[in-house]
């Protein structure tokens, strides 16, 4: 179980700010490619609002895969995003999808995504790139460990408030899917 509190920087200039932190002496400490499936049941949905399941097949640039099965509960997203993060590391991506299929979780949504992450006093900073078909633009989750700490990261890299969110990937898509419906 690992708590976590972040917030995504939407509409940024993702490559300055990868800059600005490269300067700073950020320090990277991966870059990989993942796989996430979110799974829901239409018989016994989980509400939004609780949290998600999720599978994440993750690939780092070295070449090494694993796998987890999460459970991600939301606690609050009160100017800060803080989730439980429920995971497990699995060895077979599809044989647990196989298991929660027989109970009833039939309801599946697959994206992948680019990630390449720093830390810096402590922050972590990932730079996502989503497929086009999951969410077209690129964004910075920051991750810290009190909101304070990112009060100042705020403040010292003069990030603007208002593109800070604490929407979900899955709240983006579907704003950004019925934001471009003809």
């Amino acid at each position: 179980m690992e708590e976590e509190l972040e917030v995504k920087l939407l509409d940024i200039d993702v490559e300055s700010l990868k800059t600005q932190l490269k300067e700073k002496g950020a320090r990277k400490i991966t870059e990989e490619n993942q796989v996430n499936i979110t799974i829901n049941s239409s018989k016994h949905p989980i509400d939004p609002n609780h949290g998600y399941l999720r599978i994440r097949s993750v690939t780092l640039i070295s070449g090494e895969e694993y796998h987890e099965f999460t459970f991600k509960e939301q606690k609050s997203k009160d100017g800060i995003r803080e989730n439980i993060e429920h995971t497990v590391k699995i060895d077979n991506p599809k044989s647990c999808l196989s298991i929660l299929e027989q109970l009833g979780y039939d309801i599946k949504d697959q994206g992948t995504k680019h990630r390449e992450s720093f830390l810096y006093k402590g922050a972590r900073f990932d730079f996502d790139t989503w497929d086009s078909g999951t969410y077209p633009y690129p964004y910075v989750e920051i991750e810290v460990t009190h909101k304070g700490e990112l009060d100042g990261l705020i403040d010292e890299f003069s990030l603007p408030r208002n593109n800070i969110s604490t929407k979900s990937i899955a709240e983006l898509k579907n704003i950004w899917k019925n934001k471009n419906k003809l």
